[in-house]
């Protein structure tokens, strides 16, 4: 017989004890901010879900409680361990052990998918993957983008964030957190923060303020055109790589002549002195689609 699932309170006490080291985790113990982050993904019953670091299982447990289904990817070793004593025997959990940058992920998310469907009764089509984690800050803005390549596949993401990289995604033209985030995330998503949460939520507490955003994923992508959204992109890291630049400055590392930079940049009808922050997306993508041969160059 199973044990009953723990609280996510009594999850952090007992890897507590059970721990041999330390590598500065921070996790997440009261219920109602769980059960948001839960429902920030719109997470129900006979959902699959994917977590990526789940700790010592707080919010898989939520999830779990839900009645969906958890593939779990840890990079932790201690973590694993616990994880495997704790949540692996209950239907539902899965785990990978290893570093979610360098798993791939669409063929992880598919094998997962050949396994749920072989063991599920009747022939009813799969409904679209949700995320929910609470990630790892230090390689939290990479997750965003290996996820971003796989975002189809995803109804709903709620992913928590250091607060200030939380801004950067959701900021508008011409706010100070404007820029490479913003126009990525607008690429796939509609995104807002939902949450923001104290350091006081965590166990131990960070120094710093955390917030949770919404990925809400478009019907594929604001760029259908692979080789526009190649440009698009490629022009938006080279704008925002210096800030208080003018947009042509900021184009000089592209390699394309002054020239016709101020050509491109005029023909989309923006003024030669807009700086990158002042440009909006529809601006950004006509700028490639005027400057895609040059680019590919």
């Amino acid at each position: 017989m199973l044990e009953p699932l723990q609280t996510a309170g009594e999850l952090v006490r007992r890897y507590e004890r059970q721990a041999k080291k330390r590598f500065g985790q921070h996790f997440l113990v009261d219920p109602n901010i769980l059960g948001g982050i839960a429902a920030a993904a719109n997470i129900v019953e006979g959902d699959r879900v994917l977590e990526i670091g789940p700790g010592p299982g707080t919010l898989s447990t939520t999830i779990l409680g839900l009645g969906a289904n958890v593939l779990a990817v840890e990079l932790d070793r201690d973590l694993v361990a616990f994880l495997g004593e704790v949540l692996a025997p209950h239907p539902g959990f899965d785990l990978i052990e290893g570093d979610i940058l360098a798993q791939n992920l669409a063929e992880i998310l598919a094998d997962y998918d050949a396994k749920f469907v072989a063991d599920s009764p009747g022939d009813a089509p799969l409904a679209k993957w949700k995320c929910a984690a609470n990630l790892p800050y230090n390689v939290a803005t990479e997750v965003f983008f290996r996820l971003a390549d796989v975002m189809e596949r995803f109804d709903s993401l709620a992913l928590m964030f250091q607060r200030e990289v939380a801004l950067r995604f959701v900021a508008g033209c011409g706010d100070n957190e404007y820029g490479v985030l913003a126009l990525m995330s607008q690429l796939y998503a509609d995104s807002e923060i939902v949450m923001t949460l104290p350091p006081g939520a965590f166990r131990p507490p960070p120094r710093v303020h955390s917030a949770v955003v919404r990925f809400q994923p478009i019907a594929g992508t604001r760029i259908p055109d692979p080789e526009l959204r190649k440009a698009f992109k490629t022009l938006v890291r080279q704008s925002f790589q210096t800030r208080r630049k003018t947009l042509p400055n900021a184009l000089n590392s592209t390699g394309i002549p002054k020239p016709r930079l101020k050509e491109a940049i005029e023909a989309v009808g923006l003024d030669l002195r807009v700086r990158p922050e002042r440009v909006s997306f529809d601006e950004f993508v006509a700028l490639a689609t005027e400057l895609r041969a040059d680019l590919a160059l």
